[in-house]
């Protein structure tokens, strides 16, 4: 098993609780760790693995085109939609991080990391 990292992310998008922020918008950061089954480690074919740029397009993709009140949900989103385009990713953990948080509190950053499995179909 490999595991594929695509980290950092950017984006502008409109997530989060309170409506303003749904319509102002926020910048968000995406980190994606995605175990895979391959074999480009010894064939060394592209075919042979999953496709990290497209990966990151699917993620940037549910950011942009969905809107969540909390970035848990939208994590879960895009290792949904990760695992539903490509059949050899067996785990996908999803880091959605908000920078500068519009809160009391003061941080860099707040965030989650979501894992989302493949699931198995149930055999009879």
């Amino acid at each position: 098993m490999t595991t594929i990292l695509v980290r950092g992310l950017q984006l502008y998008a409109y997530h989060g609780v309170p409506d303003a922020e749904r319509e102002v918008g926020h910048r968000y950061l995406i980190d994606l760790e995605m175990d895979v089954e391959e074999r480009a480690s010894t064939s060394d074919r592209v075919e042979d693995t999953v496709d990290y740029g497209a990966a990151a397009q699917v993620a940037l993709d549910v950011a942009l085109e969905q809107q969540c009140r909390t970035i848990e949900r939208l994590a879960q989103l895009i290792g949904e939609a990760i695992l539903a385009e490509f059949k050899g990713i067996l785990e996908v953990r999803v880091s959605v991080e908000k920078p500068m948080p519009p809160s009391p509190i003061i941080a860099e950053a707040v965030g989650v990391v979501r894992v989302v499995e493949q699931i198995e179909p149930r055999r009879r």
